[in-house]
């Protein structure tokens, strides 16, 4: 396979990326595209040893596929950190992003999904993605961050404009630094302001002692901030956009969700194995390695594309179906091992409830297929605008 026939950055290969992804699982798995410089893996127990090994497939300096990101994105995420620095940060969160933690978001969740959807009820139309998906996780997200209703809608700017990319767009344009530094100088005045809440129990209350307590750095507290900022936002948007997308066009399956709601985190992690937002996630060779007979050098970038190994036939049977039923939690939608995400509890919760409250109230809408507007990433897959009729 020419190295040229798969570029992440087409917007054309965005759209409907899985007959790429199974050509290079069948015939070039550990695939070097030799325009840009990085490598791509797509068999579910080649990614599944990346995350596991990252003395080898290091987080450290893996900020994106595009090799200017480091320097053009300053502020240190602790994601593209490795142990030691890695499991230190960890420390300070993991205790606030377990299950038990986010259950007491569940009652708030799904008060504000009933208020967002509640204005469209009478007319029968709803932007799933406009109106409520890109709402619900930065409404909650500000809670545990303590971000005005008033300043929402203006970090969700920063963040969709930090991760657009134009067609074949390979280096970080002039729009993603901009929603960067606008995230940046954002929580710089933020972290200014609550100061005083350093023992208040919050997220950001966490951060802020981290710093006080000389735990993070300033840029770090910063940087954690930008990351919570995309993370906890982008990604479940897209992810409940997906879904919406992808039970309409199984109505059998939905109508299965409608009779009987309990079987909706089955269909969760279904989805996220199929078609999950994220992508592709990035590290850097660290050591010299082969796999499957290619040579990967110390310093290349490699993608690990998670999706793609989660329609691995060799690990999952009839992987290229959509069946709820299946309900398989061995996807690594949310990464595996030391770098897994430290939200997905929260992730799985917000969708839910979501999918609980759409499913109740409008079980047989329609999309608008027209309509359909994808938000470009080669790392994030989603939509930015999915109309429904109801």
């Amino acid at each position: 396979m020419d190295s040229a026939e798969l570029d992440p950055y087409d917007h054309g290969f965005q759209w409907d990326p899985y007959p790429y992804y199974r050509r290079l699982r069948e015939q070039d798995p550990v695939y070097f595209n030799r325009q840009r410089g990085f490598w791509l893996l797509t068999k579910w127990a080649d990614v599944h040893q990346a995350f596991r090994d990252f003395k080898t497939f290091a987080s450290a300096g893996a900020v994106a596929l595009e090799a200017d990101a480091v320097d053009k994105f300053p502020y240190p995420m602790f994601i593209s950190t490795d142990p030691p620095d890695h499991s230190r940060v960890r420390r300070l969160f993991a205790p606030l992003f377990t299950p038990e933690k986010m259950k007491v978001l569940e009652d708030y969740t799904r008060r504000r999904t009933r208020e967002f959807l509640k204005p469209h009820l009478s007319s029968g139309r709803l932007d799933f993605v406009g109106d409520l998906a890109a709402r619900i996780p930065m409404d909650v997200l500000a809670v545990l961050l303590k971000i005005p209703a008033t300043d929402q809608d203006n970090v969700r700017g920063w963040a969709d404009d930090l991760i657009a990319r134009e067609d074949k767009q390979h280096d970080v344009s002039p729009r993603n630094v901009a929603g960067y530094m606008g995230l940046a100088a954002y929580f710089e005045q933020h972290v200014a302001t609550h100061l005083s809440m350093s023992m208040d129990g919050s997220l950001l209350g966490a951060l802020i002692r981290a710093e006080t307590e000389a735990v993070m750095s300033h840029a770090e507290v910063i940087g954690a901030l930008i990351l919570f900022a995309i993370a906890g936002n982008e990604t479940t948007t897209k992810t409940m956009g997906n879904l919406a997308l992808r039970l309409w066009q199984h109505p059998e399956q939905r109508r299965w969700l409608v009779d009987d709601p309990s079987l909706i985190p089955q269909a969760v992690e279904e989805l996220l194995r199929f078609d999950g937002s994220s992508q592709i996630i990035v590290r850097i060779v660290a050591q010299d390695i082969e796999m499957r007979g290619k040579q990967l050098k110390k310093g290349q970038r490699v993608g690990l594309c998670i999706v793609s190994a989660g329609r691995d036939e060799e690990k999952f049977p009839n992987a290229e179906t959509f069946d709820i039923r299946r309900g398989s939690r061995e996807h690594m939608a949310f990464g595996h091992g030391t770098h897994a995400c430290l939200g997905a509890a929260l992730a799985r919760l917000e969708i839910r409830v979501v999918f609980e409250e759409i499913l109740r109230l409008m079980p047989d809408y329609q999309i608008e297929e027209s309509g359909l507007q994808l938000a470009h990433n080669p790392n994030v897959r989603g939509y930015s605008r999915l109309p429904i009729q109801f």
